[in-house]
Parts: structure tokens; sequence; C-alpha cells
């Protein structure tokens, strides 16, 4: 398997993770899962970093 393969697979996953992420959002309460909403919130930017870390990496390779 090469890098470029490698580095797709995972920013597929990230993908995904982020629209489950997005979809539980939808499904919340702002006032009564105001908590949760900040960890998913949190969790996402940490998906964002990890995405721009990959993306970075995808260059170097191109």
């Amino acid at each position: 398997m090469q890098p470029q393969d490698i580095i797709w697979r995972l920013l597929d996953r990230l993908a995904e993770q982020k629209r489950i992420f997005e979809d539980s959002h939808a499904q919340l309460d702002p006032k009564e899962n105001a908590d949760l909403l900040h960890a998913l919130f949190e969790c996402e930017q940490l998906i964002l970093n990890q995405r721009n870390i990959l993306n970075r990496v995808r260059r170097r390779y191109e």
C-alpha cells in the first residue's frame, strides 16, 4: 500500500466522522444538551486539525 492510499483512507474516515458529528448536532437541543454540543464542537475541531495535517503530508507525496 502506498502512502497516498493510506492518507486517502484516513481522510475518508475523518470525513465520515465529521458527517456523524454534523448529524448529531442537528438532533440535539441547544439548551438541554449544551455541554454535549460543546464537546462535539471540540471533537470536530480535532477532526479539522487532523485533516489539515494529512493534507499537508499528502502534498509532499504528490
